[in-house]
């Protein structure tokens, strides 16, 4: 904790207590608190040292986009003002990206860095009339779905960097605090560990957890080697098995969902196509299409 007069460096040299306590008050926060708790002008004088430890966290906290970038010695904790007794003290909780550890245990993220999942619904990027419509779509689905309302999930299309695995992550973080369990997987990555799961033993293990978790987040489909096994011995139950049981499944893509057809084709002959457009009907079926043509304007 900085002494007094580190704090005071900030303020004009010729400024007294009163004054540093008449520019504290600005702050609405501290405003309320001594409000609220009827301090009298001894009471806030003798406060200084904990309400400007408070103000420079709160500012520190204000300009914050996630956990990978805390400046705050108590990382993932956000300054809160408390009064014990007669004692205003500054004492600490989780701030807004600092999911509890029960939450994170609900995701199952597979070859997607833990950082995405400090992405939070409340700064998505509203600019644009699909990115509202998507955001309109995720606070719908979070307000109203449930297992006995079921409803289907998102097929994000477009181009690279327009923010589509963040749009996944805030979905899968808020299902997360809402109790649901998930899978959130780079698909690529995600078929490279099947094929080596045939020879380990535990494939029908990892086939089950993919058709039965609460949600499903499969990112970058259709960006992978086509591999007809895969395809059709494991995408192909998985996405049935989610369809038949109406269990939410989200998609993100760089390719539009029609052009699934032809990325799940090994070659041109009419069976391919016949085992292609079976995966095709199953993610339409379990899915909205969102296309994202422009990159957000902002970090998502």
């Amino acid at each position: 904790m900085k002494k007094l007069n580190e704090f005071l460096n900030g303020f004009p040299s010729s400024t007294g207590a009163d004054d540093t306590i008449d520019r504290l008050l600005e702050d609405p926060v501290i405003n309320a608190f001594v409000l609220k708790n009827d301090l009298t002008h001894g009471e806030t004088v003798r406060a200084i040292n904990s309400f400007l430890v408070f103000k420079e966290g709160k500012d520190i906290c204000a300009t914050c986009r996630g956990l990978y970038e805390c400046k705050l010695a108590t990382e993932g904790m956000t300054p809160v003002l408390d009064l014990y007794g007669k004692e205003i003290e500054v004492s600490y909780r989780k701030c807004r990206y600092n999911l509890s550890d029960s939450t994170l245990e609900r995701i199952d993220a597979l070859y997607v860095p833990r950082k995405v999942f400090v992405a939070d619904i409340t700064d998505f990027d509203l600019i644009g009339p699909v990115r509202k419509e998507i955001h309109k779509y995720m606070v719908d689905f979070l307000n109203r779905y449930s297992r006995t309302n079921p409803m289907k999930g998102m097929y994000l299309s477009g181009v690279f960097g327009g923010g589509k695995t963040y749009i996944l992550a805030c979905m899968a973080n808020e299902l997360a605090k809402k109790g649901y369990r998930s899978v959130f997987a780079y698909y690529p990555d995600l078929v490279r560990e099947l094929k080596s799961s045939i020879g380990e033993g535990n494939l029908e293990e990892r086939i089950r957890q993919l058709k039965t978790v609460d949600v499903l987040f499969l990112d970058d489909i259709g960006g992978e080697t086509v591999s007809p096994f895969i395809r059709d011995e494991v995408l192909g139950p998985i996405l049935q098995h989610r369809v038949l049981d109406e269990l939410p499944t989200f998609f993100a893509s760089n390719i539009k969902m029609k052009t699934i057809i032809e990325a799940m084709m090994l070659n041109t002959s009419d069976i391919e196509r016949s085992k292609a457009i079976r995966i095709f009907e199953r993610i339409r079926e379990l899915t909205v299409e969102f296309e994202l043509t422009e990159k957000p304007t902002r970090r998502s």
